[in-house]
């Protein structure tokens, strides 16, 4: 993307209006999912997403689908697009809301960032939302336009992934 325009270089056809720069925290905020000892996990049809994934099912959700989540604790820039309900675990963040925003389009906003450069702690890695959230990001403040892209990222990484199975 050229600073001086704020539009990126190469963009779907039918798109012309600027980029915004924003905060990551402003666009699409992270907080720290919710406390679930193992021995009160009853069994459901909701995931409990935990900073490597999904770590189990349970009776009860904390969030409504869908959601993004990342590894806060332990695995850091792994990253999760949940479509339904679910309990992001204490050891993840979870975007709070999308202010608007596609949510696909922000899971692989997210997936672009690298989260794993804003890891610290000696003995396991730890991410802090605060960090992150004061990223300056670009991003198309067309809705139209981010499904769009997002839209792409997925069936490209679906195909990725039917060529490894292969």
């Amino acid at each position: 993307m050229t600073e001086q325009a704020k539009v990126p270089a190469i963009r779907f056809a039918g798109f012309t209006d600027p980029w915004e720069q924003r905060k990551l925290g402003e666009v699409a905020p992270l907080q720290r999912g919710f406390d679930l000892p193992v021995n009160q996990m009853t069994p459901g049809p909701y995931p409990v997403v935990m900073s490597n994934g999904i770590g189990g099912w349970h009776s009860k959700y904390m969030v409504k689908g869908p959601g993004v989540v990342t590894g806060r604790s332990g695995t850091i820039g792994s990253l999760h697009y949940i479509e339904q309900n679910f309990w992001p675990h204490n050891t993840s963040l979870w975007v709070t809301s999308f202010n608007g925003n596609e949510p696909r389009f922000i899971y692989w906003l997210y997936a672009s960032i690298g989260l794993e450069r804003f890891g610290s702690g000696s003995g396991v890695p730890t991410l802090n939302r605060n960090d992150v959230h004061d990223l300056r990001v670009g991003f198309p403040c067309d809705v139209a336009e981010q499904r769009r892209i997002g839209t792409f990222f997925s069936r490209l990484d679906s195909l990725i992934t039917l060529h490894q199975r292969k």
